[in-house]
């Protein structure tokens, strides 16, 4: 299985450029904002969600300055979910670092998330498609979210709710930041739903919180992992679409 390093390797100049204008973006004009928003950026994870916005605009286009904002809204949008889900659960740790309610405070975490949510959506205002799109995804991951507390709800509508749609949304916008058709436009999101499916069921097996939901997710990967490659053969041949296929294996069966 190749790395992630491999599989990004098409777009690896556009995530440098990616980087630099995300720590430009997060930067704040006060104390003590901007530690705060420099800790974020020092706790980044794999950067899934823009690598996604990236790949699906150069399926089918040049990687441009809206991509870049697209791409640094979904990561500020994501970013914000943890640390107010952090203070939610009570949770001290993130990808092995301190929480930034750990490491802060709650007030300051949750006033930490609100400021990237603010600043998410000055980055695209001029932009009413993508703000559209981002701002139904957003809602229907708090029902999410609520959703899994819930004894009777349903495993798929939850993990759909609170994942997948954003991933869906990450290849919608990097789509229309190219100007691709409406049908492209579609294609690519079907793929960005079936991948942020696979992607939390991968991640329920190995978190093994709830035996009822491994033993779900353990039925269901095989099945959604076949349909998200079967959906890309629908795109052109090419690197780009090689990445976006080892992408979604490497995420069906990573072990963290």
């Amino acid at each position: 299985m190749k790395s992630i390093d491999q599989i990004i390797s098409p777009i690896a100049a556009e995530l440098q450029q990616f980087e630099a204008f995300f720590g430009q973006t997060l930067k704040a004009e006060t104390e003590p904002m901007n530690s705060i928003m420099r800790y974020v950026l020092d706790s980044r994870g794999k950067r899934l969600r823009p690598i996604l916005v990236l790949l699906s605009a150069k399926l089918f286009g040049e990687i441009n300055e809206q991509t870049l904002r697209a791409a640094t809204f979904v990561e500020m949008i994501h970013s914000a979910t943890l640390i107010h889900d952090d203070v939610v659960d009570d949770d001290d740790q993130r990808r092995g670092h301190a929480s930034v309610k750990a490491q802060f405070d709650n007030l300051s975490a949750v006033l930490a998330g609100d400021y990237l949510l603010a600043k998410a959506m000055l980055l695209i205002a001029n932009d009413t498609d993508i703000l559209n799109e981002m701002l139904q995804t957003t809602a229907a991951m708090s029902e999410g979210e609520l959703m899994q507390n819930q004894n009777n709800a349903d495993y798929l509508d939850i993990i759909t709710r609170k994942t997948a749609l954003l991933m869906r949304s990450c290849c919608a916008i990097g789509a229309m930041s190219v100007g691709a058709a409406e049908e492209q436009i579609q294609r690519i999101s079907d793929f960005g739903l079936h991948f942020g499916q696979l992607f939390q069921m991968r991640d329920d097996i190995l978190d093994a919180d709830s035996p009822e939901n491994v033993k779900m997710a353990m039925e269901l990967l095989p099945v959604y992992q076949q349909e998200t490659l079967k959906l890309l053969e629908s795109f052109p041949e090419g690197e780009t679409r090689e990445a976006l296929k080892d992408l979604s294996v490497f995420c069906a069966t990573r072990d963290l």
